[in-house]
């Protein structure tokens, strides 16, 4: 093979991984869960919620417009956005921020918990304010009743702090449920994954599903193996994407979103970024 071929064939391949991170980083994945939770009437049966995580805007490869789309599409009764809607690098995304926000609302009640981006970007009261103020329900360590048709679902979500060891245990022990609701069903916001169990603790607060992000999908998946790094579970995470339960505890179940931006690590690799459709049954 000539000096040229050679050349010719390095940049084909240079070219292709060009291409297949660009896709992997740009292009929206659907994935779609049925789910049934336990304790729940007949009447919420195809209750529909988006789950989304970690934008970092502005550090999104995902086209926000593309996505409202997809969103709207899906004519969904609930949103539910799981921390890191901003990057803690970045100056505050106010105008990125507030259009996304304002056109989720548009579409389904939608609301929100803080990310570990969101708290340690010095803008948290900004970023709360933009959020408030189109209409977001950002819920910090409290629960509000959300309803559907007849019936309806408890919405807990878990504001992230500064320290998580050093926060009271059981972990939801903190966040305020309303005596009428303390019987519903509940969904719980919770931006980090690796909690899981503590979550599980307090039988007065256990949420029939909790809605997590932060993982990054392991940043890279490698097939039969999965991710390989996650923020606050290190090399080979147990909680990257996807269902999850605890074997002492199977009807209670996790919902982890690969989400949509990328933190430090600037790729995704064989792990597209994910808007979650998840079915109640």
């Amino acid at each position: 093979m000539s000096g040229w071929a050679i050349v010719g064939v390095i940049v084909a391949i240079v070219c292709v991984i060009i291409l297949y991170l660009y896709l992997q980083n740009t292009q929206l994945q659907r994935t779609e869960i049925e789910i049934k939770l336990p304790f729940t009437e007949k009447k919420l049966s195809g209750t529909k919620i988006i789950h989304l995580s970690d934008f970092h805007l502005p550090r999104q490869g995902v086209s926000i417009k593309r996505l409202i789309e997809k969103v709207a599409n899906e004519k969904p009764d609930m949103i539910a956005l799981t921390g890191d809607l901003i990057d803690v690098r970045d100056d505050f995304p106010q105008e990125q921020l507030e259009s996304l926000c304002r056109a989720l609302v548009d579409i389904a009640p939608t609301f929100a918990v803080t990310g570990n981006h969101d708290l340690g970007s010095g803008h948290l009261q900004k970023w709360e304010t933009t959020l408030t103020s189109v209409g977001v329900r950002v819920l910090i360590d409290e629960a509000e009743w959300l309803p559907f048709g007849d019936d309806g679902i408890v919405v807990m979500g878990l504001s992230e702090k500064e320290d998580f060891e050093a926060t009271p245990k059981p972990i939801l022990r903190g966040v305020t449920i309303p005596e009428p609701l303390r019987t519903k069903p509940r969904i719980l916001l919770a931006h980090r994954p690796e909690l899981f169990e503590e979550y599980l603790m307090d039988l007065t607060r256990v949420p029939a599903l909790t809605l997590s992000g932060h993982a990054h999908g392991g940043q890279v998946r490698v097939p039969f193996l999965g991710g390989l790094f996650a923020p606050g579970q290190g090399k080979f995470p147990t909680y990257t994407s996807g269902i999850y339960y605890d074997p002492e505890m199977p009807a209670y179940r996790m919902m982890v979103s690969r989400g949509i931006g990328n933190s430090t690590f600037p790729f995704r690799v064989n792990n597209r970024p994910e808007m979650i459709v998840i079915i109640l049954h």
